[in-house]
């Protein structure tokens, strides 16, 4: 009889110590599962506020990149106009400002005004004037006395053209190793030339031999060549180019 009273309580204490380990396991499971669930739920929490990290992030880039690309739009577009102004500006000076050359006329063109003649008369000359003309020698070579500080009045002239035009000139005198002056001219420093009319109109040209000049006299031009010749003179040379 009590043999069967221990086998019973034995088997209690085994069904309470296997419940117990049943329900201790059971109750590491909930919490594992709970911890598990919590972490889950920490996760995707967190991967949610890293998503939103980002998605702000390329909204603000998103902004930025518009903006640059409306800034390079308005950069582009100024970029453009100020070289249409550039190139407007341009042609506004290729028309308007002279060449050398231009600027060459121009101040002939000007001097003769200052001197009295025409305006309707120059251009009349400038219409006429051509390349393809025959022109004539003026004789042989001329040569005179320029004028300084020291020489003046002798042998200081020569005409060409039956006396049409007189070509005469002053310059400075040469200086000596004391630094006083001499009888002739300073071949390295600008000479003064004066061309001279029948009808007393004068024409004046300046700078360091050689010196070409031309002069316009009714229907024909007139081209001079000066050159430093032997000692206080100069030597001419021309020849007459008609304009028709």
């Amino acid at each position: 009889m009590s043999l069967g009273l221990s086998e019973s309580r034995n088997r209690r204490r085994r069904r309470r110590e296997f419940y117990g380990t049943l329900f201790r396991w059971g109750l590491v499971l909930a919490v594992g599962l709970g911890v598990g669930l919590w972490a889950k739920d920490i996760g995707t929490e967190v991967a949610l506020q890293e998503v939103r990290v980002l998605e702000q992030r390329m909204s603000e880039n998103s902004t930025e990149s518009a903006r640059l690309r409306s800034e390079i739009a308005g950069l582009k577009t100024a970029l453009r106009l100020e070289r249409d102004r550039v190139s407007e500006w341009q042609e506004r000076y290729d028309a308007d400002v002279p060449t050398i050359a231009e600027a060459k006329i121009l101040e002939v063109v000007r001097d003769r005004v200052a001197n009295g003649v025409s305006t309707d008369r120059l251009a009349a000359v400038v219409a006429l004037a051509r390349d393809d003309v025959g022109c004539e020698p003026l004789g042989d070579t001329k040569r005179f006395v320029v004028n300084n500080e020291i020489q003046t009045g002798a042998n200081d002239s020569v005409s060409f053209a039956e006396g049409a035009i007189t070509v005469t000139a002053s310059g400075t005198s040469a200086r000596n190793a004391a630094g006083q002056p001499e009888a002739w001219f300073d071949v390295a420093v600008p000479v003064r030339v004066i061309f001279s009319h029948l009808g007393g109109e004068s024409v004046q040209a300046s700078g360091v031999l050689p010196l070409h000049h031309s002069v316009a006299v009714g229907d024909t031009e007139y081209r001079f060549s000066l050159i430093a010749g032997a000692r206080s003179f100069v030597q001419v040379t021309g020849e007459a180019c008609p304009f028709s």
